[in-house]
């Protein structure tokens, strides 16, 4: 126990040691910070950063630590990165998040919404849910179309289903939301209640094929596995598929939808609650042209790409670590016809964090990671669901 606390005492005594020259380090770093801010110079110099390890790795006399002194002097180089990014934050200088507070605007009174799919929706559900019963609204069947609505003015805002709990994230809105360059500006929850419907006076027994929109049969598969001889036909959307069953007087044929698409079309309900997991709730975006930030705003949602080499996720999910934003969310997704070195699976990164744009240390913090990252985009700065 002795000798323990004597090396705890030298670790003690080399930490003292250390203290002042990772604080002189760090004034250097305010003096290197003041020298980019008059000269327009990046925060992050990847070449520099590389040359710099290389050098450190070549005064080792034996490769025993040379993984621990890379990690060493990689660590000290983020804690800079985000010192230099704090001290070199102004309004002058917040040239990347201050480009989308520029663009914000509040939300507009008496607002017309387009909503994805048909009345009796999900998505007219949440519609009603953000803007209230009276909203001015009318619908869309594809996704592509709710966002032609929205960039050629005949909608103010777009309500679509983002992300699902049992299925996750529908790539193709967010993919969509890249492609027009819309943003997000609210979100809110849904409970999903799936139910099969038929015309009046039909029998499950009776039904040959079920219509709905795939991410309903991906949410269902459980109870569609129990269906002996049923086939299954993608439509554009769950209450879409309940009007064309309603249409079509056909005993034979039965839809996914919700409970309302059932009423509103004269549908008789042959199950209920058929999704497979029972807190099944999905996430609906609300996506305006321009971006709407105020203080009230605390979630932001981004997209990014980054270099094939190694550390260069860890880097960012480091910068993100030091500056104190929560993480909420991180997915990669490939990028269609994109490849590195002729190989397929170039991806694309989305993430979620906490945080108001207007708050000076997210703000530096979201610029530095921009400066690490390629391709980024912020999509939206928002009132989180949770808190609304």
């Amino acid at each position: 126990m002795d000798e323990l606390l004597k090396l705890r005492d030298k670790i003690d005594e080399l930490d003292a040691q250390l203290l002042p020259l990772f604080l002189e380090r760090m004034e250097v770093c305010g003096r290197v910070a003041e020298y980019k801010r008059k000269t327009g110079k990046a925060i992050f110099d990847a070449e520099r950063e590389k040359k710099v390890l290389e050098n450190k790795l070549k005064m080792l006399k034996t490769d025993d630590m040379k993984t621990e002194v890379y990690d060493f002097f990689n660590s000290i180089m983020t804690i800079s990165r985000v010192r230099q990014s704090k001290l070199l934050f102004d309004t002058k200088n917040r040239v990347h998040s201050a480009d989308l507070v520029k663009k914000s605007q509040t939300f507009k009174h008496n607002p017309k919404i387009v909503y994805f799919g048909s009345e009796g929706a999900y998505s007219e559900e949440a519609a009603i849910g953000f803007f209230g019963e009276g909203s001015d609204r009318f619908y869309a069947a594809k996704f592509e179309q709710a966002y032609t609505a929205l960039s050629e003015g005949k909608a103010d805002y777009a309500v679509l289903p983002i992300e699902n709990s049992s299925t996750g994230t529908i790539s193709e809105v967010i993919e969509l939301l890249v492609k027009y360059g819309l943003y997000i500006v609210g979100e809110i929850y849904v409970p999903i209640r799936h139910c099969l419907m038929g015309v009046k006076g039909a029998d499950i027994k009776d039904i040959k094929t079920v219509y709905s929109h795939g991410q309903a049969f991906l949410q269902c598969s459980g109870f569609l596995n129990s269906l002996d001889g049923v086939t299954h036909e993608e439509y554009y959307s769950t209450a879409l598929s309940a009007k064309m069953v309603s249409e079509s007087n056909d005993k034979t044929k039965a839809a996914i939808a919700a409970e309302r698409s059932a009423r509103l079309y004269g549908l008789d309900i042959l199950a209920s609650g058929i999704n497979d997991s029972n807190g099944n709730t999905t996430r609906f975006a609300v996506i305006s042209k321009t971006p709407h930030i105020d203080l009230k705003c605390d979630k932001i949602s981004v997209m990014f790409t980054l270099k094939h080499e190694s550390g260069e996720l860890a880097r960012v999910l480091d910068a993100f670590a030091r500056g104190g934003l929560n993480l909420m969310k991180l997915e990669s997704r490939p990028i269609a016809d994109r490849t590195v070195d002729g190989k397929p699976f170039e991806y694309r990164f989305y993430a979620d964090y906490t945080g108001c744009l207007l708050n000076d240390e997210v703000s530096s913090i979201t610029d530095m990671v921009i400066e690490e990252t390629q391709d980024f985009r912020i999509l939206g700065n928002y009132k989180s669901f949770a808190d609304a």
